[in-house]
């Protein structure tokens, strides 16, 4: 089920199969359409008047990776056939040619990469030793190029995540071009593109998995260990054709790793700044002699502190899946995770002065308490079946269960500092309790038909998710905790915390239901020119009741918000257009649309019960893509205008009021944004020897209903650069790499609270103002090839140690610093 893909430059394919270059020269004029490799290889063995030797085995259930109209030589048609196949092929003396596995010295000489088969799985890139992959599945589900892909998508690959040693996804998404990360808490991050929120997270091409950040729906600590995922797409823009209801920022795509058809174990180890250990181990393999079952475990251990004061995590990993080849035509996957997380800390960030200006306090400086922490348990379970109907057509189906619980006892500080008395901030506490409960299908049948001359083709799919929460919290001791003096934090402690756990709200039932149908059309047209068609049915049900005592009489519970919402069955269309220029160019163009209930806003008046109309929006997209070097180089430039309507607004008409986590009021439907802005990206092999990533961002976003800018925290500038350089000649075993993270100035503004010990707000509307300026970010790489198995890397970050926000919160609170200049220091074995 594992095939594998080698490139071959015209060269290194002449030099390395002792191909004659005259075999270059010979132009056939040929027209194989798209089908089985078999027949393929028949028709072409006809037209071009050539012996082909090999063995069915070969060749069985495998697809031509093109269609072939006009003139090619032999050597490149033979190359564009077995484009993915993990065959090569070898030219006798008597001009017949034949075929073979590729030789595992040839697959580690030319980067090799591996496509998998199955439900948008795309390419494993883990063995590619490149930054860039021929293949992508979000966006579509099936494994597509990205020069065939009629919208922005970059990609995190496994040598990527390796070289910058990433542990998690807020790390990978931080060298994503164009995106903005900043901290929904101590320990969450959010993730931002054209200014929209990111709220959907694909994984293995299924349908998106709820996540923290969807307000009302899902409560999760959550962040994704890198550990079970070979890599990551991004796709900017809106998604709504498979993520479902979402905002028009766009949709991370994780793709797991796969067991591997032969024996694989690898062991890293690393050390860094501020005692941050972590240790990985990954074995994979056949687990029957033929290989018709195959599987993988990975394991990872985190111990951390951290570069500011009282914060420490200790997570442990494990992930596994089995994979098994039931029948020649199908395949069974099985597979699970389990991740349980102790942190220490759980501050809210840092606050300002009440004006806005910087505190300016040391990079340390954390209002949390030792006494504070977080325990987090998150399971998956995943099974997917893989069944090949035919040459041409594949059914798919996924099943993915998750629960993730979180209880914890926070001990945080609030309020602005006031810039006479030096005095404001407080202590506040709380202790809170979450579970969250997911089951995902997702069903799709795609495939290739031939009609007018040309092959197109038809993916039509149904999915269905279902989030059950629960929430409940208690409140802090009333006036125990204190003032805080953040100049000098140690002065004010917060010692005895009485542990309440008489809960004062809890939500139940809390349920978010969406279902829906989709389908996507490829026609080709002609030769160059390819139209994409496709729609989504959608329907989205929201079920909410918060309970509350913390207020009523003798503890009991009374209801203080009560939701339950349907959407009527949206339909979401989705079209796009691809012209290739040649082989290596295309010029393509987008249209889709994105549909988003706002189901925690609630209209006026406050006993309502009715939520504002679902959000709708737009994005038109305009681009090249180019794949140079036969495809060791994908660039892409791309310009977008996105237009969001019935955004809730506040409806002045009522007095404002929220419940934690439940329905705030009152809203109107009034709301519109504009996103526009351009792009470019440039991945994989820039000279020989140099693998790198680089980006710009230009955008530039707009609130009308307020004439004011819709996210001040996202830059209208951005540069993301880091490349590394295998050494020549007798210093082969070095690697050295460097990069940057470049932004323009940001800022925010808004209106503040004050509350008083009891955590009771006293004071609203205080106005606050502050930006900050641009910055920059240097990283570096050296690494060593100890021998053919082990390696040892040194990173360093923040090199030029750059003193800035991460994330720019109120006056109050939600101010983050960036972490200083930092080191780790890491062994990495394979075998």
């Amino acid at each position: 089920m594992i095939l594998k893909r080698h490139r071959l430059a015209a060269a290194v394919l002449a030099a390395h199969l002792g191909l004659a270059l005259p075999l270059s020269a010979q132009a056939l004029e040929l027209d194989i359409p798209r089908q089985s490799l078999e027949s393929a290889l028949v028709d072409l063995a006809e037209q071009a008047n050539v012996r082909l030797f090999y063995s069915a085995e070969l060749t069985r259930g495998l697809q031509s990776a093109k269609a072939l109209k006009g003139d090619y030589a032999l050597d490149v048609a033979l190359e564009q056939l077995l484009y993915g196949s993990g065959l090569r092929w070898q030219l006798g003396e008597d001009g017949s040619v034949t075929l073979a596995p590729a030789l595992e010295s040839a697959l580690m000489e030319l980067e090799t990469t591996s496509i998998i088969a199955g439900q948008g799985m795309g390419e494993s890139t883990e063995h590619s030793r490149s930054y860039t992959t021929g293949l992508v599945s979000v966006g579509s589900k099936t494994p597509t190029s990205l020069r065939e892909t009629p919208q922005a998508v970059s990609v995190i690959t496994s040598q990527l995540i390796q070289d910058r040693h990433l542990t998690d996804l807020a790390d990978a998404m931080s060298l994503a071009p164009g995106i903005t990360s900043t901290h929904s808490n101590s320990r969450m991050m959010a993730f931002y593109s054209r200014g929209f929120a990111i709220q959907s997270i694909q994984v293995d091409g299924a349908m998106p998995m709820a996540f923290n950040g969807q307000a009302g729906s899902f409560y999760s600590g959550k962040v994704y260990d890198l550990a079970e995922y070979d890599h990551v797409e991004i796709l900017r823009g809106s998604a709504s054709l498979f993520a479902g209801a979402a905002d028009p920022g766009g949709m991370i795509s994780l793709v797991r790793k796969r067991a591997l058809p032969e024996f694989q174990a690898k062991f890293d180890v690393s050390a860094g700044s501020w005692d941050n250990y972590r240790t990985q181990v990954d074995v994979t393999g056949p687990l029957v002699e033929s290989g018709a079952v195959r599987g993988r475990v990975v394991t990872a251990y985190t111990d951390k502190q951290y570069f500011v004061d009282r914060r420490s995590t200790e997570k442990n990993f494990i992930y596994g899946v089995l994979e098994m080849d039931i029948a020649p035509e199908t395949m069974l996957t099985v597979g699970g995770s389990y991740e349980r997380v102790h942190e220490n800390g759980a501050g809210t960030g840092l606050p300002r002065y009440s004006d806005g200006r910087d505190l300016k306090l040391s990079r340390s400086t954390s209002l949390t308490q030792n006494w504070s922490y977080q325990d987090l348990r998150s399971q998956e379970l995943f099974v997917k079946v893989d069944h090949a109907l035919s040459d041409n057509w594949k059914l798919n189906s996924a099943y993915t269960y998750t629960h993730d619980s979180n209880n914890g006892l926070g001990g945080f500080g609030l309020n602005a500092v006031n810039p006479v008395t030096l005095k404001g901030p407080i202590w506040l506490g709380s202790y809170t309790d979450s579970k969250s409960k997911q089951t995902l299908f997702d069903l799709n049948l795609s495939g290739f038909f031939d009609a007018f001359g040309h092959t197109h083709e038809l993916l039509v799919g149904a999915d269905w998710q279902r989030v059950t929460s629960q929430w409940r919290g208690a409140p802090g001791p009333s006036g125990k905790g204190g003032s805080v003096d953040v100049f000098n934090v140690g002065s004010t402690p917060w010692n005895h915390y009485p542990v309440s756990k008489l809960f004062y709200e809890r939500y139940d039932p809390n349920t978010q239901v969406q279902y829906g149908a989709y389908s996507k059309l490829v026609l080709q047209l002609s030769d160059p020119l390819k139209v994409v068609i496709g729609g989504r049915l959608a329907r989205y049900k929201f079920e909410q009741k918060v309970h509350d005592a913390y207020t009523a009489p003798n503890g009991s519970w009374q209801v203080s918000s009560n939701i339950a919402m349907r959407e009527p069955t949206h339909f979401v269309p989705y079209a796009g257009v691809i012209y290739a220029l040649d082989s290596q160019w295309s010029l393509y163009s987008s249209y889709s649309e994105i549909f988003r209930p706002q189901q925690s806003l609630l209209k006026g008046p406050e006993t309502s019960g009715v939520t504002v109309d679902a959000m709708t929006g737009k994005t038109y997209e305009a681009g090249v893509k180019g794949e140079l070097l036969d495809g060791k180089l994908n660039v892409s430039a791309a310009i977008f205008h996105t237009k969001r309507e019935d955004g809730a607004v506040r409806d002045n008409r009522y007095q404002g009021s929220s419940v934690l986590f439940g329905g705030s009021c009152c809203y109107l439907n009034q709301g519109e944004v504009i996103s526009k802005g351009f792009e470019l990206e440039a991945s994989g092999e820039m000279l020989p020897g140099l693998q790198g990533i680089a980006s710009y961002t230009y955008n530039n976003n707009e609130d009308r209903s307020s004439g004011a800018p819709l996210s001040t925290i996202t830059p209208k500038h951005s540069v993301k650069l880091w490349g590394v350089w295998q050494l020549p000649g007798q210093l082969a075993r070095w690697r050295t790499g460097a990069g940057v993270n470049v932004q323009s100035a940001t800022y925010v503004s808004g209106l503040a609270s004050r509350f008083d010990s009891n955590g009771q707000e006293v004071e609203r509307n205080i106005p606050f103002d502050y930006s900050q300026s641009g910055y920059a970010v240097w990283s570096a790489l050296l690494e060593y090839q100890v021998d053919e198995h082990w390696s040892l890397g040194l990173n360093g970050n923040n090199l030029l140690d750059r003193r800035y926000y991460q994330t720019v919160g109120s006056a109050s609170n939600g101010n983050y610093y960036g972490e200083p200049r930092n080191f780790v220091l890491s062994l990495s074995g394979t075998f």
